[in-house]
């Protein structure tokens, strides 16, 4: 009985250990499956709320650039002086058509700001401009809080309307509207540019709305919506949030009643709301996938050690038998599951950093090996100060010691930004957070170090483009300002002066359409690095666009220090750019205003700035001018006959007068040269030294010269219809026409419907159009010689006269110069040039013409040496068509 009572007692000691065997197994079974769980989703929620804060800024800072952008463009055209000019002229006369024109011109000047609609308004609220659409009945309207009153519609897509006041005087003296399409903001919200977190992630933006909000479509809700600011729980929605004015990460429901991650945050002071979400199902999706693929594995090793232990333990006696072996096996299971535990510390990407209470290192894993280069060894048993610079070090261990001294915790599960010194000295930034545990009643931190490097450098990359020019890298016109407006204060306190220089690039756009953009952008490049090595530290080299930069010098004495700078920056500028191949010779246009004697604030010290430059421009460029007050004046003036030659050919206001060219030896009419005049109703006979220059800055010349031509040979016929015998005539061509690649063809066709012959028509060229691309003038002039035109070098002598051009150029006939007639029959210097033109010029076969004659001293002096024809005031003045037929031969 005792036998068998041992053995009952051993069987159930023995069922009742295979019970809690089973029991204690499966716990851990599952006390590890939740751990694994909580452990990647713990992961997961970090991952997420760091792509969701960053990518939130992103586009917050997107946001305000491009609004800020719109609203900048609306300041720039309230401060256009000719529209200021325009509108007072406006208040005086509301009725005059001109003015009304004028601004019309003006609205439409405004297209390459991409204003979608523009209209002006009086300072009586009336329109008096408008250019393109607005939007009609939008289906959202959003006030912004800016400096004009902005509004944000919806209308199939994003749109900025703003208006603002036009002041002068501190008087309201109109209004402006205008309409700028978004298309970037519309893509940013409308489509699906927040898939990138999954396909429940969603990048929305709403505005308050009374005690709603009112939300603009994205990606989920391709409408406008208005919702209450909570949910079906009644707890507030994460849009709630932003439209307080808060920022930050929240797990909570949305408008969908799903739950979501969100991270919220305002659009800077605009009065708006912005939310990035995605759905907590999706974000836990893989999350679960892994569990659902570990969970069968858990419960197949519970049922095998259930089993194991049902079926394979012994009876007691064999268990205290086996007793010391049980307690070695546990004891390398115990081993195990630390190597386990090491290894999943190991593997961990950021970098783990576990130190005592004394501020002593104790673990460093690979992870923090990598990220301080310093070995585990090596950190092992020094103070954690070893990994940071001063003063981080020391103020990380004063933290601790003052939690463990007051329980005060200021660091404690509070992720930080702060400095890294790796092993080599150099030093980095990294997130820091500690946490603290308990081991054998001992107080550990645990800090989980994070290397922010690349994070740190994107924020500066997308700083960097946002403040400054793609091309050349210098500081852009939102930099420019805040630089302009720091240089302003500490002027201010120290009563020292600023230069602000606007310089513009003379024979810009010739490289660019000559050579191509990719080489325009090129010499942009040299003239950006130049004007940078040519200045100060504490200067500003900005791009205002263009080929136009901005030059702030602070910290002048005296105004006339500027014109010392000016004149470096000339020099500078004159010398050759070696672009590619080539050779680019290019000058300035300068202008400058000073502080505060020419204004007070950015907007009016750029506006000056630029009316200099281009005075500077009228006095023949690759100079430089101050601003003076009459400058305004001239700008208007300039711009006032830019527009009315716009309209002067459709207005037929232009005319052609004829001055009759004679032949030395007789006298007789052999040619005229065709004279472009101008009569324009309100401003009169305009002289063609003033309005021919602007044709040519604004490529009117082009058409204007195909007019001069048609005109021409439609005279010609006339003359021969009436039974003249028509002379040649001489007609102008310019640079810029030289260019055009259809010159043959159209002059062939204009000469084909006039019906006359081709060697009715010469055409005068200059020294400086042969200068550039001479291959091709070369094959142009040839052509036209081939078609039976002849060619005459124009004012010849005043250039570079050289022998070349008539040895390679078909050139038929050479103008000597006016300034060398002037004075041939007194100055000997001016008769030994003329005589050595007309010598070398019929050693070549070229005949010779001489202009300005107006003496008969000169005449006769002429024809002694055998000048082939005459022209100038001794014979006609230029005449109208009417009165130089009467000195036409008739024909034969």
């Amino acid at each position: 009985m005792e036998s068998g009572e041992k053995i009952l007692f051993l069987k159930t000691q023995a069922s009742k250990i295979s019970l809690i065997g089973g029991a204690i197994l499966v716990a851990i079974t599952l006390v590890t499956g939740i751990c694994v769980f909580l452990i990647m989703q713990r992961q997961t929620e970090d991952i997420l709320d760091t792509s969701l804060k960053l990518f939130l800024k992103n586009h917050v800072h997107e946001f305000e650039r491009l609004i800020g952008d719109g609203i900048s463009d609306v300041t720039l055209v309230t401060t256009r002086p000719f529209l200021i000019q325009q509108l007072q002229n406006l208040a005086v006369e509301p009725n005059n058509i001109a003015t009304h024109q004028a601004l019309e011109e003006i609205a439409r000047s405004f297209s390459p700001l991409q204003f979608s609609a523009i209209s002006l308004y009086d300072q009586s609220g009336r329109e008096v401009a408008h250019v393109g659409s607005f939007a009609q009945q939008p289906q959202l309207t959003v006030p912004l809080k800016t400096s004009h009153k902005s509004e944000l519609l919806w209308n199939h897509g994003m749109v900025l309307r703003t208006q603002a006041d036009i002041v002068h005087g501190g008087q309201r003296i109109g209004r402006v509207m205008t309409e700028r399409f978004l298309p970037t903001l519309t893509t940013m919200f409308a489509e699906a540019e927040a898939r990138a977190l999954g396909r429940s992630g969603e990048l929305a933006v709403c505005a308050p709305l009374a005690a709603d909000m009112q939300c603009f479509p994205s990606a989920l809700n391709p409408a406008v919506f208005k919702s209450q600011p909570v949910n079906v729980d009644g707890k507030p929605l994460p849009m709630s949030y932003a439209l307080r004015g808060l920022s930050g990460i929240i797990y909570a429901r949305d408008y969908r009643k799903q739950d979501v991650a969100a991270a919220y945050s305002p659009i800077g002071a605009l009065g708006l709301g912005m939310v990035l979400k995605i759905d907590t199902a999706e974000l836990y999706q893989p999350v679960r996938e892994q569990f659902y693929y570990i969970l069968p594995l858990l419960i197949l090793a519970v049922l095998i050690g259930g089993f194991l232990l049902r079926w394979q333990v012994a009876p007691l006696v064999h268990k205290l038998v086996r007793s010391e072996q049980e307690a070695r096996t546990a004891n390398l299971r115990l081993q195990d599951s630390e190597t386990r535990g090491r290894a999943v510390v190991d593997s961990i990407n950021e970098g783990i950093v576990v130190i005592n209470d004394r501020g002593i290192i104790e673990s460093f894993n690979p992870a923090a090996e990598r990220i301080f280069g310093c070995r585990a060894t090596e950190a092992i048993g020094s103070n954690v100060a070893l990994l940071m610079p001063e003063p981080y070090g020391s103020e990380h261990d004063g933290y601790i010691n003052n939690y463990l001294n007051t329980g005060h915790a200021v660091v404690i599960g509070v992720e930080r930004e702060v400095t890294g010194l790796r092993k080599d000295g150099s030093c980095f930034p990294m997130d820091l957070r500690v946490s603290e545990m308990r081991l054998d009643d001992r107080r550990m931190f645990i800090g989980t170090v994070r290397d922010i490097t690349e994070r740190k450098e994107a924020e500066q990359r997308i700083l960097h483009l946002a403040t400054h020019d793609v091309l050349t890298s210098l500081p852009n016109r939102a930099l420019l300002h805040d630089r302009i407006n720091q240089a302003i204060a500490q002027a201010h306190r120290s009563g020292s002066c600023i230069a602000v220089i606007f310089i513009d690039l003379d024979k810009f756009k010739v490289v660019n359409d000559s050579l191509g953009h990719d080489t325009g952008d090129l010499l942009l490049q040299a003239v950006a690095t130049k004007l940078s090595m040519s200045l100060r530290e504490v200067d500003t080299v900005a791009r205002q666009g263009g080929d136009e930069f901005i030059i702030v010098v602070p910290g002048l004495g005296h105004p006339e220090e500027a014109a010392v700078i000016a004149q470096k920056l000339l020099a500078s500028l004159s010398e050759p750019f070696m672009v590619k191949t080539y050779e680019l010779h290019t000058g300035a246009s300068i202008g400058i205003s000073i502080y505060p004697h020419d204004g007070e604030d950015v907007a009016t010290l750029m506006k000056n700035s630029d009316t200099a430059m281009y005075h500077a421009k009228e006095n023949g460029r690759n100079n430089y001018q101050f601003f003076a007050a009459h400058m305004n004046v001239m700008a208007a003036e300039r711009l006032s006959l830019e527009t009315n030659l716009r309209h002067a050919l459709e207005r037929d206001e232009f005319l052609l007068y004829y001055q009759p060219i004679v032949l030395c030896g007789s006298g007789d009419v052999v040619g005229v040269e065709a004279l472009l005049r101008w009569q324009q109703p309100e401003l009169g006979w305009v002289s063609p030294a003033k309005f021919i220059p602007v044709a040519e800055d604004t490529g009117l010349i082009g058409p204007l010269g195909e007019w001069v031509f048609k005109t021409a040979c439609l005279q010609v016929r006339a003359w021969l219809d009436r039974g003249y015998a028509a002379p040649r005539v001489a007609i102008n061509l310019s640079t810029r026409q030289f260019r055009q690649g259809d010159l043959i063809q159209v002059i062939a066709q204009i000469i084909s419907e006039a019906g006359i012959e081709a060697r009715h028509i010469e055409v005068e060229i200059t020294e400086s159009l042969l200068m550039e691309r001479a291959d091709e003038a070369i094959s142009k002039l040839q052509a036209l010689s081939d078609m039976g035109i002849r060619i005459s070098m124009d004012d010849f002598g005043t250039g570079y006269s050289s022998l070349s051009y008539l040895k390679r150029f078909p050139i038929d006939k050479l103008k000597i110069d006016q300034s060398f007639v002037r004075d041939v029959a007194t100055d000997p210097d001016d008769a030994a040039i003329v005589v050595a033109i007309i010598a070398m010029a019929h050693s070549l076969d070229v005949k010779v013409v001489a202009e300005g004659v107006e003496t008969a001293e000169q005449y006769a002096f002429l024809r002694r040496h055998g000048c082939d024809e005459c022209q100038g005031y001794y014979f006609s003045r230029p005449l109208p068509v009417l009165d130089v037929a009467g000195k036409l031969p008739k024909q034969s």
